[in-house]
């Protein structure tokens, strides 16, 4: 596996199917603030985005390797977001 590292500090990251990534780990930094938004409307329901506030940390993994991770979308709101995805 290798791993892909950046810091977050404006703008947003979108993952897609298409890039292959098969696990994300993010961290917001202390008095840093982000929002986690999906692409898959469910039950006629768009999706909207969640807050990541300071001090939070995601992890999510692909649930094989033929089923890489598809449309997250992590946004910078304020500080820095550390972002970490494995390939």
């Amino acid at each position: 596996m290798q791993i892909f590292t950046t810091t977050l500090s404006s703008g947003s990251l979108t993952l897609l199917r298409e890039d292959g990534a098969q696990l994300i780990s993010i961290q917001v930094r202390t008095s840093s603030e982000g929002l986690l938004t999906g692409s898959l409307p469910f039950k006629g329901v768009q999706p909207t985005p969640v807050a990541l506030p300071a001090g939070s940390v995601f992890n999510y993994a692909a649930s094989s390797p033929s089923s890489p991770l598809d449309g997250f979308i992590i946004t910078n709101v304020s500080g820095d977001i550390d972002i970490v995805v494995g390939f």
